[in-house]
């Protein structure tokens, strides 16, 4: 995914402030820190108070007013549709998002000749994190515990048990809600994150097979191989074949 900035700013709206109706070129990304705003697009009316933002993608109708708001927005160009419906999303002044803001503001104005590509980047976090939290808010949010607490320790011995515990919920239920949300098993998931690291560290070479089975937090060299198998359609052998060629 490609993303070309053309403006950003942080300020403090006055009452007189407006956007013009018009339908604009680029993606718009507003987001509410203070305050409230009225964006009226293809949409619909869209009543922004604090902790809320607006996403308009580009070709969008476009205008809008405030009685007083601070807000940031991010105007881009994006060669691949985002993951983000257009208008109206919650972010709860969520900290990592500010503190993303904060970083974003930092590189833009400075003095670094690749200013640019640290925004890019930056913007591209804002983004999946926005996306995240969307997510989290169509699903439970005890799966989106479980994610996390398997991102986390997938490299450990893992059981729903230990799982369910950590998120306050009965063994049999924590496993049925895992699946029913996210369409795999916590087994499942516990293998195909381990699977991705062992893919990334055979693909750049530098450790053994059984070297990297022992790193990915499997005991067993032959079950190693069959969920890898499974998973990626390649056999660990047949896959650093394939991408030594």
């Amino acid at each position: 995914m490609e993303l070309t900035l053309t403006y950003f700013v942080h300020k403090r709206c006055s009452p007189q402030w407006e956007l013009l109706p018009s339908e604009i070129g680029f993606c718009d990304l507003t987001f509410v820190l203070k305050g409230s705003a009225a964006y009226y697009s293809h949409s619909g009316a869209h009543l922004l108070q604090t902790g809320q933002a607006i996403f308009l993608p580009q070709g969008s109708f476009r205008c809008a007013q405030t009685q007083g708001m601070e807000c940031v927005a991010f105007n881009f160009q994006c060669s691949e549709p985002l993951p983000l419906s257009a208008g109206a999303l919650d972010w709860d002044q969520d900290e990592l998002l500010l503190r993303y803001f904060a970083d974003f503001e930092r590189a833009w104005i400075g003095l670094d000749p690749d200013r640019m590509l640290c925004c890019q980047g930056i913007l591209l976090l804002i983004l999946h994190r926005l996306a995240s939290l969307a997510r989290q808010e169509k699903g439970s949010p005890h799966v989106a515990q479980i994610r996390r607490y398997l991102e986390q320790h997938y490299l450990e011995p893992i059981t729903v048990e230990e799982v369910a515990r950590h998120v306050g919920l009965h063994p049999t239920y924590c496993g049925a809600l895992f699946r029913r949300e996210t369409g795999r098993s916590i087994l499942q998931t516990v293998n195909l994150l381990r699977v991705n690291r062992a893919s990334a560290m055979l693909a750049y070479g530098g450790a053994s097979i059984t070297e990297t089975a022992m790193e990915c937090g499997f005991s067993d060299l032959f079950y190693f191989s069959r969920v890898f198998r499974k998973i990626t359609g390649l056999s660990p052998r047949q896959f650093v074949r394939e991408k030594g060629q």
